[in-house]
């Protein structure tokens, strides 16, 4: 803004911005993921929050809101812990090497009118739960649609 001195900064015009409530508790279980509910309630009404304004009982939505962060949240991994992801829905299950392909097929099984389970399994797990669903439940579809599996297998 010019100034009798030359350009110098404006002064601020109104509150500066505050985070919202969900983004609040995603920031404070970030830096506290060992923080029980009842810990980042306290911390909300410590930062001047109103948990009355919540939609629901704040515990409950405190809680949702916890178990997403932990379930969507991206763990830095070892390389050689590779992660394939399942996709299980109706008679049919798929597996991936990346949760971006997986989360195509979960889209197309729930315009299908199926509801499908999203899992991330190690490759040991994976081959475990395969031969279960070989043995117990040899009608299911799998299809294996892993970039790096060998030639054949399915």
């Amino acid at each position: 803004m010019p100034g009798p001195n030359g350009s110098q900064p404006a002064d601020p015009i109104g509150a500066s911005a505050r985070l919202t409530m969900w983004q609040a508790v995603r920031q404070s279980w970030l830096i506290h993921p060992d923080w029980t509910v009842a810990d980042h309630l306290a911390w909300l009404d410590g930062e001047g929050y109103d948990t009355g304004t919540l939609t629901g009982d704040p515990v409950e939505v405190v809680g949702r809101w916890l178990a997403e962060h932990r379930r969507t949240v991206r763990v830095p991994r070892p390389a050689d812990d590779r992660r394939v992801y399942m996709v299980a829905g109706g008679d049919m299950v798929a597996v991936f090497d990346s949760a971006d392909e997986a989360d195509i097929m979960a889209v197309t099984m729930t315009a299908a009118n199926l509801e499908p389970v999203t899992l991330p399994l190690t490759e040991a797990q994976w081959e475990q739960a395969h031969a279960v669903l070989r043995s117990q439940l040899p009608h299911v579809t799998v299809t294996d649609a892993r970039s790096t599996r060998a030639a054949g297998d399915s």
